[in-house]
């Protein structure tokens, strides 16, 4: 299970992994396709550029076709001109267009073009000059002139008469003058001047017929040989012409197919992006299916997994709970019969008896002590493991309480020859503040597995105050023995419960193998350590340290290990109830020997009954009680007015160690006491409650904090939790709510006497009440939760009580809060 959890988080990190490299390599796959399909755009633009460019040179081709042609025809100069610019426009667009080709022979047809449109040039040069040079116009022109030359001889008029260039007049006004030169040649008189004989015109036309002959001829020639060079001239303008068209209808089928080619191409750029894209998908699309069935799978194991450890951890708690139920039973069953051996066994102490038969009541005193301090040891463990232990903040002195429980424990192993040695530090000569009895507890069993291990030789306890390098005070408690020892391998495992150093150990010592458990166990909620140095054959040392607060007051401590009752001018009257009849007889034997009066009963409801009419100083009751138990009897006798209660004391005896010393207090027993215990415990303990003493005085900073007793509640603790009084007021109505339903539910239960229902509403309900410090309540809910099956009879009456006391404690809640506004 722990593989497979570890095993989850791996899985995860694969499907993630896988998933990140499907994307990387998607998107680099992607990108070199984006990045082809972008430069199949970019080359397909320029491709389209160059169509567009080789477009534009063919329009400027053919309007250069058109002004050659206007330029052969025409002597004008404008056309040429026109020509000659758009060959430049040609030789520009082709410098352009040279630049964005690539290829080598492009360019080289490009020079050609270039070397025809030269050459077109050349040939419309030579057109034009033929056109210009061309005599035969000139020489008719020559004759006319002539012709015109006899006419002034034969006194004819002519336009030049009239105008000095004939050639500038317009059409209309040059036909009406050559009009009116016509008529006056014809009626000009003929004189001697201008007349000529027949000889003389026959030689003039004559002349002039060879004249105009010649010029015809010449003119012929001429025209013929312009003919034919005008015609190769075109040939070569035509082939020109040709050639240039078929470069750039090349260059354009070239630039087309390209551009056709670079589209191909980017259409199967782009099919083969969205392939690529396609198999991601489905790629990834099969990994998210494949791991979210690995991860689901192993988080459906994980669930199992969760399930199987919450049911086995709920089988543990029931198992812890049971266990605890169970010693806590037998405890009560064996603490009862111990108190009434251990009494008994002090009366018989008391009474005249020999040798042997005291060295018998020691024996049974030493077994029963044995067995007492087992018990303990048991229900101190099943605390310890349940975290239910508090530990208390009072002064005491140190070097009474060592003293004391060395001497206690050397007294019990007397019979052995082994010195003790008490060495205190005298600086140590304050009142600690502490818990005195978890401190003598973890002496005690230190001091005593030093005498049980020890046979011979000495056992020291040191005690000494040192100062840490952050100036904090530590008390360093040290029990060294000369006994036994232990093994260095096996000192690690002396502090794990029911384990001793060696399996032969308990056959020859004893021992449960609890007590280094607890008491390390102790030490650490007392903020402490401890510690062990050993060594095989030469003894052990055991350490306890834990930290020094001293105490600014003093300690009175008052001796009352024997109390003697006789001195009194009053005889005072008890009333002793409890179920067990021995030990009912027991109590009543040991308060009448010290010279009380007692009224005996074996449960609280006689007791009731007959209260009324006994004038009584104090009341010495079990808790656990037939009918109903001690914390009923006590809040019965207090709140009912019918039974004269005046505030006497009540001290309650139990077996049980479940509850603490504050639970009794809050619930308004005077003093407790745990069975087993000795007379003279018993009689300590009616002596303070006489005489109103107290043992200890309490710290100065714990008295601040200390709740009063016999208050009802205590709301300091839930208000450190809250924001402000409304959210108080809004907790505590859903919190009235919920009790409400839970008394009903809890009558509903009892009256039919389903048993586990009722122990896990009242284990419900005292979370809260614990929180609120309810304390005439949390004992009751305590009861109904830890009661034993043969004491169901009791329930009816302890849920009368508990329904009151809670709508007590609401209406003082009520109350106080009214009054805080």
């Amino acid at each position: 299970m722990e593989n497979s959890k570890s095993r989850i988080p791996l899985k995860v990190l694969l499907s993630y992994l896988a998933l990140v490299s499907l994307v990387v390599i998607v998107g680099w796959l992607v990108y070199q396709e984006i990045s082809s399909f972008t430069q199949a755009q970019k080359d397909e633009t320029i491709e389209k550029n160059k169509i567009l460019r080789i477009g534009k040179l063919l329009t400027l081709m053919y309007e250069s076709e058109s002004f050659a042609r206007s330029a052969i025809q025409s002597n004008s100069q404008q056309p040429y001109v026109s020509f000659l610019r758009k060959n430049d426009s040609i030789s520009i667009q082709i410098d352009s267009l040279k630049q964005i080709i690539n290829q080598p022979y492009q360019s080289k047809l490009l020079d050609s073009v270039n070397f025809l449109l030269q050459q077109k040039i050349k040939n419309i040069n030579e057109l034009r000059e033929l056109r210009i040079n061309d005599t035969s116009e000139k020489t008719i022109e020559s004759a006319i002139e002539k012709l015109s030359n006899i006419e002034d001889q034969l006194g004819r008029l002519s336009l030049k008469d009239f105008v000095a260039n004939p050639d500038s007049l317009d059409l209309e006004t040059k036909k009406k003058l050559l009009e009116f030169i016509a008529i006056n040649n014809r009626y000009i008189p003929r004189d001697s001047s201008n007349s000529v004989d027949e000889r003389t015109l026959d030689s003039i036309v004559t002349a002039s017929r060879e004249m105009l002959q010649n010029v015809k001829e010449k003119a012929s020639t001429q025209k013929l040989s312009l003919a034919i060079k005008e015609r190769q001239l075109l040939r070569n303008d035509l082939t020109t012409s040709q050639q240039l068209r078929q470069i750039l209808t090349a260059f354009e089928n070239e630039f087309v197919n390209n551009a056709r080619i670079l589209n191909v191409e980017r259409e199967r750029v782009l099919q083969r992006s969205i392939k690529v894209i396609t198999i991601a998908a489905i790629i990834g699309a099969i990994l998210v299916i494949v791991f979210s069935i690995i991860i689901l799978r192993d988080s459906w194991r994980s669930q199992q997994y969760k399930r199987q450890i919450e049911d086995s951890n709920e089988h543990n708690k029931l198992l812890v709970k049971s266990r605890e139920q169970l010693i806590s039973m037998v405890s009560h069953d064996l603490r009862t019969p111990l108190s009434t051996i251990l009494g008994y066994t002090e009366l018989l102490k008391d009474a005249n008896l020999n040798e042997k038969e005291s060295h018998y009541t020691d024996r049974i005193k030493n077994a029963s002590s044995y067995v007492t301090q087992l018990v303990d040891d048991l229900l101190d463990f099943t605390k310890l493991e349940a975290g239910k232990i508090n530990i208390e903040h009072v002064a005491f002195n140190l070097n009474t309480l060592i003293t004391e429980t060395a001497e206690g424990v050397q007294s019990i192993y007397s019979a052995k020859n082994i010195n003790l040695i008490i060495d205190i530090d005298k600086s140590i000569n304050k009142h600690l503040i502490g818990d005195p009895f978890r401190v003598k507890q973890i002496l005690s069993n230190l001091i005593g597995n030093a005498y049980k291990f020890t046979e011979e030789g000495s056992i020291t306890v040191k005690v000494r105050l040192k100062t840490t390098s952050e100036n904090e005070q530590l008390i360093s408690i040290s029990v060294i023995d000369t006994g036994i020892g232990i093994k260095k391998e096996k000192q690690h495992i002396i502090f794990e419960e029911f384990t001793q150093a060696d399996g032969n150990t308990e056959k020859k010592y004893g021992g449960s193998g609890l007590g280094l458990t607890i008491s390390r166990k102790l030490a650490s909620l007392l903020g402490g350590s401890l510690y062990l140095e050993s060594k095989e054959g030469k003894g052990s040392t055991f350490s306890f340290v834990f930290p020094a607060k001293f105490s600014s007051k003093d300690v009175i401590i008052k001796n009352v290990e024997n109390p003697d009752f006789t001195i009194l001018n009053k005889k005072y009257t008890a009333i002793v109830i409890d179920d067990d009849e021995t030990l009912l007889k027991l109590n009543k034997e040991i308060l009448e020997k010290n010279n009380f009066k007692v009224f005996a009963f074996d449960s609280g409801k006689k007791a009731l009954d007959k209260i009324k009419s006994i004038e009584y100083d104090f009341i010495v009751t079990d808790i656990q009680l037939p009918s109903f138990n001690g914390f009923y009897f006590a809040e019965t006798l207090r709140s009912d007015k019918q039974y004269g209660y005046n505030n006497q004391p009540i001290i309650a005896v139990t077996g049980r160690k479940d509850l603490n010393k504050k639970s009794y207090l809050e619930a308004g027993f005077a003093e407790f006491l745990f069975k087993p215990y000795e007379p003279k415990s018993l009689l300590h303990k009616i002596s303070k409650v006489l005489d109103n003493t107290q043992e200890t005085a309490e710290n100065e900073e714990e008295t601040e904090t200390t709740i009063k007793k016999n208050t009802l509640f205590d709301l300091s603790s839930l208000s450190s939790f809250l924001s402000d009084d409304e959210a108080m007021l809004d907790i505590l109505e859903v919190f009235k709510e919920n009790t409400s339903k839970d008394l009903k539910d809890l009558k509903t239960y009892i009256a039919k006497e389903n048993l586990e229902e009722i122990r896990k509403i009242a284990h419900k309900m005292q979370t809260m009440f614990k929180q609120i410090d309810a304390q005439t309540v949390v004992p009751i809910l305590n009861f109904l939760e830890h009661f034993k099956d043969e004491e169901k009879k009791q329930l009816p009456s302890n849920y009368k009580a508990l329904k009151k006391n809670i709508k007590l404690t609401f209406s003082a809640i009520d109350k106080h809060l009214k009054n805080n506004k």
